[in-house]
């Protein structure tokens, strides 16, 4: 993607190197298809052994065959079952570790989240990003900046002693420094209620009443009330 390009929402933006997550789903999934194909020669194994129980069974009734070889017989079966029941406790922990081993390779696929246009590029391929900022490093904390042009506002300081004349949904005139001579309409949108103790200011936010292709992210604007 390059600066000024129309995105639309769940475009591809970028791949990070999956390498690393990807072998440990490939490690997921080679597991439980072990514990799949265990089960399979656990389950034949149990059929044998439970006619094999029940021949000698039928043997212990009649004198011919001892109890001994009859206990044996009992504990194969259950040793077979108790082998099924773990191989299946395998086969679910090994589709949970496949979860989250497909949803780490999923992480690595970045899509946007709604349309806009990319402003910046902020990482090449090659570098090192991370969602934490790394102090002294070379790590981006990000790939892009995508800006939804639907969304600009203006965000204004207003002095303490001028609040109280501003409420939501006023009327407001917008020039852009750009446009000297384009009087903007717009309205207020809201009043953060907060303060800035050290500028005795407060933030109000305009939003305009019909947005405009000239008005671009971070461009110096004054406004009258």
């Amino acid at each position: 993607f390059d600066e000024g390009m129309n995105v639309r929402e769940g475009q591809l933006l970028a791949t990070l190197d999956n390498s690393d997550v990807k072998r440990a789903l490939d490690s997921a999934e080679a597991d439980r298809k072990s514990a799949q194909a265990a089960i399979t020669d656990y389950e034949v194994q149990l059929k044998y052994a439970a006619i094999a129980l029940h021949r000698t069974q039928e043997l212990r009734a009649a004198q011919v065959q001892s109890q001994d070889a009859l206990d044996v017989a009992a504990t194969n079966v259950d040793s077979l079952k108790a082998k099924i029941a773990l191989a299946k406790d395998q086969v679910d922990a090994s589709s949970t570790r496949i979860e989250q081993a497909q949803q780490n390779v999923d992480n690595c696929v970045i899509r946007a989240p709604f349309n806009g246009i990319i402003v910046s590029k902020d990482a090449q391929v090659g570098e090192m990003v991370s969602p934490l900022s790394a102090g002294g490093g070379f790590t981006r904390t990000g790939i892009a900046t995508l800006v939804d042009m639907k969304s600009n506002e203006i965000e204004v300081d207003v002095n303490e002693a001028y609040i109280a004349r501003v409420e939501p949904g006023q009327k407001v005139s917008a020039t852009l420094d750009a446009y000297p001579d384009w009087q903007i309409p717009s309205h207020v949108r809201t009043i953060i209620p907060t303060a800035d103790r050290q500028k005795a200011t407060i933030k109000v936010r305009i939003s305009f009443d019909k947005l405009d292709p000239r008005i671009l992210p971070d461009m110096g604007v004054k406004v009258a009330f």
